[in-house]
């Protein structure tokens, strides 16, 4: 037994491990597939791990100055620059050039022109900014990222560079300037470090500025190794195959703004303001502290007017609420990150994979156990069980945000948190299919016993069936056949014919128990006890219980002519009923038990179909059971009697069928005339009691107990009972 134990726990252990580590590899194969769905569940996560940390950093004032700190400067051309320069945007490419050699002279580290010059325009101010590009190898131009298709069938190959800007020459510095690479919310999380234009793999904005700045030359990409990105002595750690993550400082204007005006402005240039007032501002030559902040720096013009549409969300809100970034300062923030090596490195993913199966094992093995708990209120193992996965998820969320702030390292969220709630919804449905399992066995098993509706309602509702004792009112029913001795001593030479006979007998009575929705208790040799009103609760359980008996006795009708014409004998059944407050529940040891009843009102049925042999009747059944079914079968009285081992004496009843059974009206008037008999018997009226018993066995043979009626009353009239007799019958047999 202990062996049959261990193996049961050992095998319970098996699956919910098997189920664990197979949730863990389903959801590890889920993200290794990594569907758009899951990923955009995923962008909202990082975002929010993003503003978090912008919070938390702007709280605490550790907040990166930006404007003070960083390595690059942003010129904007914006509302203001178009109301005080002379000419309206696009600029002369002359005002190019003049900023240009104003930085120069400030000595900034490189200059990258976000503004694409697609077509030639005043040939002039063109050769003027021309010659200005001849003059420095520091200065990026901008090529917009326009991949040709053909209707998605091919991609048109060029032998030489060839990019959208007119003042592209070989040898010139040029960078893509199109924000590619947005995730599928079209949010600018990742930046990339080249991209093909034609044949060509071509830096972006940013690091085609950083070239410049490392003394790269002009059309230099980075290396791709296994984990990084490679430019010059930098390793940045790759995000994909193609993009690395932006380390965003802070929402839109975390870099410092120097209107294009105040830069363009000195004593050979003229403003609006300047022709207008005859009075010269020039901005520029009177600024020196404006000079000293461009020395060394990385300088970015470009246009942040929102005619231009240069600008993208990011995973940041502004003061507004708004995410919108001007497309100068996502490059300023690739710059930056690369120049401060501040990156956002991403998880591991074999160790992302190892906690995604971990804790789908986990989980799977604390919930399971605690969902099989046995109380009384399921409910409560419910809401134990979401606590747990609810807990694990919080949990995986807060090392995840920890993890962001703290380390800047990206953790996933989504794949962790499904491992989760799959390893929940595994246990359920693992749990729903062994109790369906279940409860296919135990309808099985109890159909054998109980009605198939029974069994049904025991499914539905199992609280139905409590187990242990339990005080009901019942009906209980014995049944027994009449010489079964003697008929066993017919097959002595051939006894599997009496086990044959048997059988279909036990099968036939069976049938008719379930058909009323009874509960088969057990068989004793060729006896049969059952019972009505358990385990599902019946407020006619005694009228059920009569109607069975009924039918037992017509079917055993039906089946004589056919036994005898086999050779078999003719099976009389005799069946007791009674009705009472009896102890009904599983029965027995631990390990071995019986659903069925017990009490002294089981003992009297059983007594009471022994007793039917005393009067020559087939069914009997207790006053109680009478004053169930009263008015709904036709009964005749047949005593008071007090069966052995009883004190007190019990009113009994011959049951003949249900009230609305056919009767010939010799039938009728003999029943009327017995039950004066009977009257007339205990008042001690012999001689007129004798005649009735006569008169009633004369129109009806089948009325027995008339004739053991008249056999008393002839001898008390010899012998007259005692003058306490109150007609009551003690039987000193079972």
């Amino acid at each position: 037994m202990a062996s049959s134990t261990f193996k049961k726990k050992a095998l319970t252990w098996f699956v919910r491990v098997g189920i664990g580590l197979g949730i863990g590899i389903l959801v590890a194969l889920i993200r290794l597939w990594d569907p758009g769905f899951i990923q955009s569940v995923d962008h909202l996560s990082t975002d929010y791990r993003y503003q978090q940390r912008y919070e938390r950093l702007k709280a605490s004032g550790e907040l990166w100055d930006a404007k003070k700190l960083a390595n690059v400067v942003i010129i904007g051309i914006g509302e203001d620059d178009m109301k005080s320069l002379p000419e309206s945007f696009p600029f002369p490419r002359s005002y190019y050039a003049h900023i240009v050699e104003n930085l120069e002279r400030c000595g900034v580290r490189a200059i990258g022109l976000d503004v694409t010059f697609e077509s030639k325009r005043d040939s002039a101010s063109d050769a003027t900014f021309d010659a200005t590009l001849k003059k420095y190898n520091n200065i990026v131009l901008a090529a917009k990222y326009e991949e040709s298709t053909g209707g998605g069938k091919y991609r048109l190959s060029t032998l030489e560079r060839s990019y959208s800007n007119i003042f592209y020459q070989p040898g010139r510095r040029v960078g893509v300037v199109s924000i590619a690479g947005k995730d599928r919310d079209d949010v600018a999380r990742r930046y990339l470090p080249m991209i093909y234009v034609g044949n060509f793999l071509t830096p972006t904005f940013g690091f085609a500025l950083l070239n410049s700045v490392f003394g790269l030359n002009d059309t230099a990409v980075v290396e791709l190794r296994e984990k990084n990105f490679v430019l010059g002595n930098r390793l940045i750690p790759r995000y994909d195959g193609r993009s690395f993550l932006l380390n965003y400082y802070g929402p839109s204007n975390t870099f410092r703004y120097i209107k294009f005006t105040e830069v363009v402005d000195d004593s050979t240039f003229k403003t609006k303001e300047e022709l207008e007032y005859g009075a010269d501002i020039d901005q520029f030559d009177t600024d020196a502290e404006l000079q000293a902040s461009l020395k060394d720096k990385i300088v970015l013009i470009g246009s942040t007017m929102p005619e231009e549409r240069d600008y993208h969300s990011i995973p940041l809100f502004n003061a507004d609420g708004t995410t919108f970034m001007n497309g100068v300062e996502i490059h300023a923030t690739a710059i930056q990150n690369i120049l401060d090596q501040n990156y956002i490195q991403r998880a591991d993913p074999t160790l992302e994979f190892a906690l995604i199966i971990i804790l789908a094992l986990v989980v799977t093995l604390i919930v399971m156990p605690v969902r099989t708990i046995k109380i009384r209120y399921v409910v409560i193992l419910e809401l134990a069980s979401v606590l747990i996965v609810a807990l694990f998820i919080f949990g995986v969320f807060e090392i995840a945000v920890r993890s962001f702030m703290n380390n800047s390292t990206l953790i996933n969220i989504v794949y962790p948190s499904l491992a989760v709630v799959l390893a929940y919804v595994g246990a359920v449905v693992y749990q729903y299919l062994a109790e369906r399992q279940q409860k296919a066995l135990i309808k099985n098993v109890f159909s054998k016993y109980i009605s198939s509706a029974v069994v049904n309602e025991l499914v539905a509702n199992p609280e139905k069936a409590k187990l242990g004792g339990d005080r009901r009112e019942l009906t209980v029913f014995f049944s027994d056949i009449a010489g079964f001795t003697t008929i066993s001593e017919q097959f002595h030479t051939k006894p599997e014919g009496l086990v044959e006979l048997l059988n279909e007998y036990l099968d036939e009575m069976t049938g008719i128990v379930l058909k009323h929705e009874g509960t088969l208790d057990k068989y004793e040799g060729d006896a049969i006890m059952a019972f009505w009103g358990a385990p599902i609760a019946q407020t006619d359980h005694a009228l059920r219980t009569c109607l069975a008996s009924l039918d037992m006795q017509k079917r055993l009708a039906a089946m004589r002519p056919k036994w005898k014409k086999e050779g078999r004998p003719a099976l009389e059944v005799r069946i007791g009923i009674n009705s009472g407050v009896m102890i009904v529940g599983n029965m027995g040891g631990k390990d071995r038990f019986d659903y069925t009843v017990i009490g002294d009102s089981v003992n009297l049925a059983s007594r009471l179909e022994g007793a039917n042999k005393q009067y020559g009747s087939n069914i009997m059944i207790s006053d109680i059971t009478y004053q169930h079914v009263k008015g709904q079968v036709q009964v005749r009285e047949l005593d008071l009697i007090q069966v052995k081992g009883k004190t007190e004496p019990v009113k009994v009843w011959e049951l003949l069928g249900t009230s609305d059974m056919l009767m010939s009206d010799n039938q009728k008037q003999s029943l009327e005339i017995y039950h004066e008999g009977l009257r007339l018997y205990r008042e001690r009226n012999w001689q007129e009691a004798i005649a009735y018993f006569q008169q009633s066995k004369q129109l009806d043979p089948t009325c027995h107990v008339a004739d053991i009626y008249e056999q008393r009353a002839n001898l008390y009239q010899i012998n007259p009972p005692p003058a306490e007799w109150n007609g009551v019958f003690v039987m000193t047999t079972k």
